[in-house]
């Protein structure tokens, strides 16, 4: 074969490779979109009037949340509450657009490691226009959490920025809005505090300024003081017969522009421990108070409002 032949063929083996390593470039491209969705749910929450949330191997009943005129309720068993609105905000807004930022994989040692098999994953059931079913998985540790989702009908596990586990694992009781003392701190004119031994002291506004006991206060710590408490909640409830003996020793007050009566947090002793009632709250809503940590944290004395 002459070396004019040779370089032919070569030249035409070198070509048919480059084709052939082209053609697998663009079908892995094209390829690539399918199998990684950039978006794992879309759903419009404004039109969205229903969802349940599914335990896992139903190990409780599900929970169904539905909307009317007064806004979000959830049921379970013949049971119905007014819906915490902030676990369910961050819930809607999560679903409303998630995107996905890595696809560990369909394997079931994948599955297993994020929580995604029919034994351990939650499952949130969404009759939006586009039915979906999600399933909800662990949420990683660490600054920047991320939780573990498969939707239906796709057998990879996906990983999407926040964390939502802790929303999807509460039960019937979770999902019980427990007021303290909540509000726009914008509309709040005046907050008293009451301690054991007829000790009082407040914190009020005038003008645009804050005063404690009539002289000027420090507007950052008022400021951070009152933002922390407008959004606190009590995380858990006690039995409403603990208030029959119970003897009243902390009180928090807070004057509101947009209220007939102030808002009353009582907190009471019941001999080994505290609860707390909130006139923000149906009467048979008894949360526990700890005086470890949301004590100090709520009733503050003179000082920790004074100017430096």
């Amino acid at each position: 074969m002459s070396d004019r032949w040779r370089i032919i063929l070569l030249a035409t083996l070198v070509g048919v490779l480059g084709l052939l390593w082209w053609l697998g470039e663009r079908r892995s491209a094209e390829a690539g979109p399918r199998t990684f969705r950039k978006q794992l749910v879309a759903v419009d929450t404004a039109a969205l009037q229903a969802f349940t949330i599914i335990p896992p191997r139903l190990l409780r009943a599900p929970l169904r949340f539905e909307r009317d005129s007064l806004g979000w309720s959830v049921s379970q068993e013949g049971r119905t509450t007014p819906a915490f609105s902030r676990p369910l905000n961050e819930l809607l807004s999560a679903l409303h657009h998630m995107r996905p930022f890595s696809m560990p994989g369909p394997e079931p040692a994948t599955l297993e490691r994020y929580g995604l098999t029919d034994s351990l994953a939650t499952k949130i059931e969404i009759p939006d226009r586009d039915p979906v079913t999600l399933r909800v998985g662990i949420t990683t540790s660490g600054d920047e959490p991320a939780t573990a989702l498969m939707r239906e009908g796709d057998p990879n596990v996906y990983l999407v920025p926040g964390g939502i586990t802790w929303i999807t694992d509460l039960d019937f009781k979770g999902w019980i809005p427990k007021p303290m003392v909540n509000g726009d701190p914008a509309n709040w004119l005046r907050i008293t505090f009451f301690f054991p031994g007829n000790i009082a002291y407040a914190l009020e506004r005038s003008g645009a300024e804050w005063l404690v006991d009539g002289r000027p206060a420090d507007p950052v710590r008022v400021e951070k003081y009152l933002h922390a408490l407008s959004v606190y909640y009590g995380h858990d409830l006690v039995d409403p017969a603990d208030t029959l003996h119970a003897r009243p020793v902390y009180s928090l007050q807070v004057e509101d522009s947009t209220r007939e009566a102030p808002i009353t947090l009582m907190i009471y002793d019941v001999g080994h421990r505290l609860i707390a009632r909130s006139n923000l709250a149906p009467a048979w809503l008894v949360m526990p108070f700890d005086a470890q940590e949301e004590l100090p944290r709520m009733f503050r004395p003179p000082s920790a409002f004074e100017q430096h």
